[in-house]
């Protein structure tokens, strides 16, 4: 886990129940390797970690000890009634994107990386968002479930990931079949995919619920 993550084992408790189906130290070396790799253990993340830890409700958490199963999105939804909340002359669609390309922004060290216009694209283009337009990382979260626990999907988003790089590089794409090595030569293997998706799910899970003008 996030070294953060360890000083709230009621997080770490969910992200565990949320993702049941990764190994659990696979998560502890994916999420040190991003942790090496990004600078996201900043002043503003101490803050919202301590933040997550003092108001998520206590309600949530009983019935988390309980062993209730619930999703990702449900979590964020408990938690952030208000988010976005308040009248704009910018359509609900675009203030929904942007919010989700804000967060992304603020989360992911290089948004000009493949995984990160492919994340976004790919969320853009998902339904789910115009159906929590209110509460778009409500949305993020349930996408960010979907491409970690249905393979079908996160084959296809490992796939667009590849072209995406092989478009920025001029190189050829590599594809890494299931059950297969990666390509030695191809910069996003299964593996990497999946370390960066569990990354952004643990972060959209500690991100502040603040309303949107």
């Amino acid at each position: 886990m996030f070294s953060f993550l360890s000083k709230f084992p009621f997080v770490s408790g969910l992200i565990a129940k949320l993702f049941p189906n990764i190994n659990s130290s696979e998560n502890t070396s994916a999420l040190q390797t991003h942790r090496e790799a990004t600078s996201v253990a900043t002043n503003e993340q101490q803050t919202n970690s301590e933040r997550l830890n003092g108001e998520l409700d206590s309600e949530l958490q009983r019935e988390i000890r309980k062993g209730r199963k619930f999703s990702l999105a449900e979590a964020i939804g408990r938690e952030g009634g208000s988010f976005m909340k308040g009248e704009s002359a910018v359509p609900r669609p675009v203030r929904a994107n942007n919010a989700i390309k804000q967060f992304l922004d603020s989360q992911l060290i290089d948004t000009s990386s493949a995984f990160a216009t492919t994340l976004f694209t790919w969320a853009k283009a998902d339904i789910r968002v115009s159906r929590q337009l209110d509460t778009p990382l409500v949305a993020l979260a349930q996408i960010l479930e979907s491409l970690l626990s249905e393979p079908t999907t996160f084959y296809e988003f490992y796939r667009q990931v590849a072209i995406a790089q092989a478009t920025i590089t001029g190189d050829r794409p590599h594809f890494q079949q299931p059950g297969e090595p990666p390509h030695p030569e191809a910069d996003y293997s299964h593996k990497l995919i999946r370390t960066q998706l569990f990354a952004v799910a643990a972060l959209v899970l500690l991100a502040p619920q603040k309303a949107t003008e």
